[in-house]
């Protein structure tokens, strides 16, 4: 018993020394190849990742009576993955600065173009039309104008009668020996409540049986003229008796004609004339029709009747020359011998 243990003693010894002789080889280093990352636009500071090449050695031996067997494990950590961080861009806006866009200058007013001839009648309850007039009219007003403080300047402003029938209001009276007809339309001022009128009066004389326009009366919206130094909303203008014409008949003017303007006394400095052109009219009608009656032309109170007295003075010449002929050539053939049979 005591030379096995001996000998098992003596073989323990043995193998021993030879493990102490042996080359033990270390394992082999793993290289990993990383792949390099892009650049991003924006390149902040990376970290690299740690790699974990930590290698453990096991050794494990075997002894036993007959041989020895050496194991060598390696074991690799794979790295972790690369995080990309995150980059944030910030976009900040900027409001354009706001431009107030300059006013536009007020466009001057344009020529006032020439007045265009309108008809104008007035029909009463019964359906007699006792009043037509037609003509083209122009108002030519001249007033003070403020410039600056205690300073005036004259200034113009002109007005037609519309001769479009859908701007003109039309009032009137038939009755008595009076009658009128009022035209009235818009100054063309805005927010302003004031109209534009033109009245005609006419005055009937059952004696003589003649009518004549006693008087016209203008009426105009004061804020028409620009920095007035006029008082008041309006301003009344007038002119006085213009013509006359028998009863029945009508009164024409074809030429134009310049009636000058009475101002009232609150409007002295105003001074306006009213021209009319291609002017007919007709008051005191009792027929239901709308055209005129023989008309009496401008140009003398006498003018109608002169024409049938030329003309009867022209014949009544014409017979005497023809007469005094007769009696020259029967006294020459009288002379000769030669009587008639």
């Amino acid at each position: 018993m005591s030379k096995i243990r001996f000998f098992v003693f003596l073989a323990v010894l043995c193998s021993c020394t030879l493990l102490g002789r042996g080359d033990i080889l270390p394992p082999k280093t793993e290289v990993i190849d990383l792949v390099p990352t892009a650049p991003e636009t924006v390149s902040p500071e990376i970290t690299p990742p740690e790699v974990d090449t930590d290698v453990t050695k096991h050794n494990t031996t075997t002894s036993s009576t007959t041989s020895t067997t050496t194991t060598t494990t390696t074991t690799t950590t794979t790295p972790k993955p690369t995080t990309t961080p995150k980059t944030t861009t910030s976009t900040t806006t900027t409001e354009a600065p706001t431009t107030t866009p300059a006013p536009a200058p007020t466009p001057k007013p344009g020529p006032v173009p020439a007045p265009d001839q309108g008809t104008w009648m007035y029909t009463d309850e019964k359906n007699v039309t006792c009043i037509v007039v037609q003509f083209s009219a122009q108002l030519n007003i001249s007033y003070n104008q403020n410039v600056e403080s205690n300073v005036t300047r004259t200034a113009s402003v002109l007005v037609n009668v519309p001769a479009n029938l859908s701007l003109v209001n039309v009032t009137g009276n038939c009755n008595g020996s009076a009658q009128y007809i009022q035209l009235s339309w818009s100054s063309g001022v805005l927010n302003s409540t004031v109209m534009n009128s033109l009245r005609l009066n006419f005055l009937r004389n059952d004696t003589t049986k003649v009518y004549a326009l006693r008087s016209i009366n203008v009426t105009v919206d004061a804020k028409i003229m620009v920095n007035s130094s006029t008082p008041g909303d309006k301003v009344q203008l007038s002119y006085g008796e213009a013509w006359q014409t028998p009863v029945g008949t009508s009164y024409r003017c074809a030429r134009g004609t310049q009636l000058n303007l009475t101002a009232e006394p609150e409007a002295a400095e105003i001074a306006a004339a009213l021209t009319v052109a291609a002017l007919q009219e007709e008051a005191y009608r009792t027929s239901h029709g709308k055209g005129f009656s023989a008309a009496r032309d401008c140009g003398g109170a006498d003018l109608p009747d002169a024409v049938p007295i030329a003309v009867g003075c022209a014949l009544g010449g014409l017979v005497l020359v023809v007469l005094v002929a007769y009696l020259v050539a029967r006294r020459r053939s009288a002379a000769r011998g030669y009587l008639s049979m």
